[in-house]
């Protein structure tokens, strides 16, 4: 049985079989003609480490409001394949397996759950209840020396699977609201350090600077009101970037940690609650003692020798944003004025 790149939203294999196929024709899979195409058997070692992950409900002797099957499990957790029918995924998925797992075998016949989120001491509920004492502590009790602390080995590890780096020649943006004459390039860095207020990633006193991927997501995370003028710089790489990257922890796709997967399922939620922390709104009525807990993270990132850390936008649903110590690494090029023409505001009742 061939798979091609067009039965997969994944981009890990994508990648993957656009390096190893060596012909073209049409899909067993998805019937796409013109493919670049391999055996999907070919796929069982990345597919091994994600599927041990999983075990039966009968043998995991629990139950679930909604069971699901292996492929349709697979499907709700990463959306790894791009086919029409959950037959179809079934299908593919069985023959990717087909040499180390008989086609009617309870791991694909029966429901089955990931075993990891059903420990009862699972890792990542620990470190995330010890990061709720840890805040609380810095904030309220011990500012410098905690009795509570996050495990920063266990930080180290973790931050391995995520660190990117951006090349030389990178284009990053950032916004500030001007008059319509606007700011020159030397007056779009970071603030001088007596002017530095604390926000969610820096202390007070210590500036770093936050710039996006997008202008469109500078500009939202300026808090720029109808008729404002912005000053929106752009800055370019001048060196390569390291960065902590925690955008989008549940997004990621489960076939770049290879055997440390496991490792990052049970932490999954925990990252989840550091980017959480760091791209929440500052809203006007915040307390400076309700930043020190993503303070310290990101103090600690710093001291590992990265040169920032990123994460998602909570204005923009797609929006990049970085945090960056090492602003001697970028330089602002241009500065361009824009105005606010427009402003949609959404609003809700909060939750009780």
């Amino acid at each position: 049985m061939t798979c091609c790149t067009k039965c997969f939203n994944d981009k890990e294999i994508i990648g993957f079989i656009l390096q190893e196929s060596t012909y073209e024709g049409t899909c067993d899979s998805c019937m796409a003609p013109n493919s670049p195409l391999i055996d999907a058997r070919e796929l069982e070692e990345y597919f091994q480490p994600v599927i041990a992950l999983f075990k039966p409900l009968s043998t995991l002797a629990i139950t679930v409001a909604n069971p699901n099957l292996l492929h349709e499990k697979l499907q709700e957790t990463w959306n790894i394949f791009n086919l029409p029918t959950s037959a179809a995924v079934n299908t593919l998925l069985t023959g990717i397996l087909a040499d180390s797992i008989v086609p009617d075998d309870p791991l694909l016949v029966e429901p089955v759950e990931i075993e990891l989120l059903f420990n009862p001491s699972l890792p990542g509920d620990v470190h995330e209840k010890k990061w709720e004492n840890f805040a609380e502590e810095i904030k309220h009790v011990n500012r410098f020396f905690l009795n509570e602390t996050i495990d920063l080995d266990l930080l180290v590890d973790l931050f391995k699977n995520f660190t990117r780096t951006y090349s030389k020649g990178k284009i990053f943006y950032r916004a500030r609201v001007s008059d319509i004459g606007g700011f020159e390039p030397g007056e779009m860095g970071k603030p001088p350090a007596e002017k530095t207020t604390p926000g969610r990633a820096n202390p007070k006193g210590i500036p770093y600077l936050y710039l996006s991927t997008k202008i469109d997501t500078t500009i939202y995370e300026s808090r720029s009101t109808y008729l404002d003028y912005i000053s929106i710089a752009e800055f370019k790489s001048i060196e390569s970037i390291r960065v902590v990257s925690l955008r989008a922890i549940a997004e990621i796709s489960p076939f770049v940690f290879g055997d440390q997967l496991s490792n990052y399922i049970t932490h999954q939620k925990y990252l989840a609650r550091l980017e959480k922390e760091l791209s929440r709104p500052i809203r006007r009525f915040d307390k400076e003692l309700d930043y020190l807990p993503s303070q310290y993270l990101c103090e600690y990132v710093k001291s590992l020798g990265y040169d920032a850390i990123e994460y998602g936008s909570s204005f923009k649903t797609d929006g990049i944003n970085l945090a960056v110590f090492n602003d001697i690494k970028l330089e602002a090029k241009t500065v361009a004025v824009y105005e606010i023409t427009d402003v949609n505001l959404e609003f809700k009742k909060p939750a009780p």
